[in-house]
């Protein structure tokens, strides 16, 4: 299983923190399979970046975020897109909600039908 926890880093009494994820078992600061962010909690305000839509991939294929990490993701209000992605919302729509950006679904189905086609064209050319 795994589990989206904060990996400790930064000097004695002077902590930073990672924002992670890894297999349950591995150690605090051990194997990682991705990092998504990062945590500062000696600045003033407390400093925190968490990649949004790495943090709804891996929610949404079953990690299991820590009560640190969790607080997080709620200040930065990923549960209720998390919600929002389940009930159908698209992936990058709720990114660019997050990011303050608009999405417009029709340019990114418009740019994916201009990807197919150049793809099409190259493999006619190669056909040739």
């Amino acid at each position: 299983m795994l589990r989206i926890r904060l990996s400790r880093t930064g000097k004695k009494r002077q902590p930073y923190y990672r924002v992670v994820v890894a297999d349950a078992d591995a150690k605090r600061d051990g194997r990682v399979v991705e990092r998504i962010g990062h945590y500062n909690p000696h600045a003033e305000p407390i400093e925190f970046t968490i990649q949004e839509d790495r943090a709804l991939h891996w929610l949404s294929v079953g990690a299991q975020p820590s009560d640190a990490v969790r607080r997080l993701l709620d200040k930065q209000g990923t549960y209720d897109r998390l919600s929002r992605l389940r009930g159908g919302e698209a992936m990058g729509a709720l990114v660019a909600e997050y990011q303050g950006v608009p999405y417009e679904a029709e340019a990114a189905s418009a740019v994916a039908e201009a990807v197919a086609v150049a793809a099409d064209a190259v493999i006619v050319d190669e056909e040739e």
